[in-house]
């Protein structure tokens, strides 16, 4: 009886144990088994942008499963203003199918550890790396490790905190859709961009060891015979605004001439190269699709070059 009475309790403490773990299987938020389909994948997709606050680890989670599954040998890296880039247009335009690898929250760190990932599953083809002069300060984020690390040890993904609620938010969208709100910017979020911005300008200095691993993967890039490309994307007159006050113009055309040094360098980020129009623009830093699509165009598409970081958009020759 005592036997039997502990193996009841033991049953009776592993059963929410085992039914959490099963949950988490048959929903699978990131696609780690890959084989359930509990849950839409594009659902899945759509609940990872649904909070700032889980955005960096959710998609750098999804991104590093997706690309373990289907690596491509065309990748594009940055933060977050890749976040929504419309990879089927440019597709379209390209003729070539691009992971995207650019991250939320993303920095140089998070670039350079793609990057190495992304190379030890196939042999690249064409690099696209979303640089960012802004992002040239000293950071020491890492959005990469505890990612890599649940997807290594499925049995810490099991039992994550944030893959639990990722689970939860997965369920409650598929059966109670209406309780959730998408891709809803606060009224202020132009505010609150300029004013993380004011303080990056404020406390800014550039981390120079940047350049010698941007030149380490343009080594790697050369040895495989990848092509590769910085693109420096366009920011809202008015965050260059607070750059030009706090002096750092100089320094940002030192970045772009070094840039240039190091690799084929297209900057976009120009007077005039996009319209104030607030119809391009989810914020200072942030594009609309639309305004993705001129960028595509502008780097991808036919009849048009970039020449050079000092350059500016202009017709190809007859």
């Amino acid at each position: 009886m005592r036997l039997r009475t502990l193996l009841l309790w033991i049953a009776a403490i592993a059963a929410p144990f085992a039914l959490i773990t099963s949950t988490v299987i048959i929903v699978d938020p990131y696609n780690h088994f890959g084989w359930s389909k509990a849950v839409p994948d594009s659902l899945k997709e759509k609940n990872l942008y649904h909070s700032g606050a889980t955005m960096p680890f959710s998609v750098m989670m999804w991104d590093l499963e997706s690309y373990r599954r289907n690596p491509k040998d065309h990748i594009l890296l940055g933060d977050s203003r890749l976040a929504y880039f419309d990879v089927d247009y440019l597709r379209q335009v390209s003729g070539h199918a691009y992971a995207n690898l650019g991250i939320p929250g993303g920095d140089y760190n998070s670039i350079f550890d793609l990057f190495e990932y992304a190379d030890s599953l196939t042999a690249l083809k064409d690099v696209v790396v979303q640089v960012s002069f802004r992002n040239m300060s000293i950071t020491d984020w890492d959005l990469y490790s505890e990612p890599r690390m649940l997807m290594d040890n499925p049995l810490y993904y099991l039992t994550d905190g944030r893959v639990l609620r990722a689970t939860a938010l997965n369920l409650r969208s598929r059966w109670a859709p209406n309780t959730l709100v998408y891709d809803s910017l606060p009224p202020d979020q132009w505010q609150i961009v300029l004013a993380m911005d004011q303080g990056n300008a404020d406390s800014f200095v550039l981390d120079t060891t940047i350049y010698d691993r941007l030149q380490q993967l343009a080594d790697q890039c050369k040895t495989a015979h990848a092509r590769l490309r910085f693109v420096e994307f366009p920011i809202h007159p008015d965050a260059h605004r607070i750059y030009a006050k706090a002096g750092l113009d100089p320094l940002r055309d030192q970045y772009l001439a070094r840039l240039s040094t190091i690799a084929e360098t297209i900057d976009l980020d120009r007077p005039g190269f996009l319209p104030d129009d607030p119809s391009l623009w989810r914020d200072p830093l942030h594009l609309t699709t639309t305004a993705q699509r001129i960028l595509i165009d502008a780097i991808w598409g036919p009849g048009v070059s970039v020449p050079a970081a000092s350059g500016r958009l202009k017709p190809e020759p007859e």
